[in-house]
């Protein structure tokens, strides 16, 4: 297993993802990408691929 593969499986921190919107790298215990405003409840609430489940 990687190093980036057992941080994501511990998901210890810093944990450096690309933003959605502007491809920049932030980290993702942050609320939304300082770059470009993007939050990441956007994503995260519609699921992953935007499947989220209606309830």
């Amino acid at each position: 297993m990687s190093e980036d593969e057992r941080q994501l499986a511990e998901d210890s921190p810093p944990r450096m993802v690309l933003c959605q919107r502007c491809s920049e790298e932030f980290d993702w215990r942050k609320d939304s990408c300082p770059h470009c405003g993007w939050e990441k409840a956007e994503w995260t609430d519609e699921g992953r691929y935007g499947l989220a489940r209606s309830d």
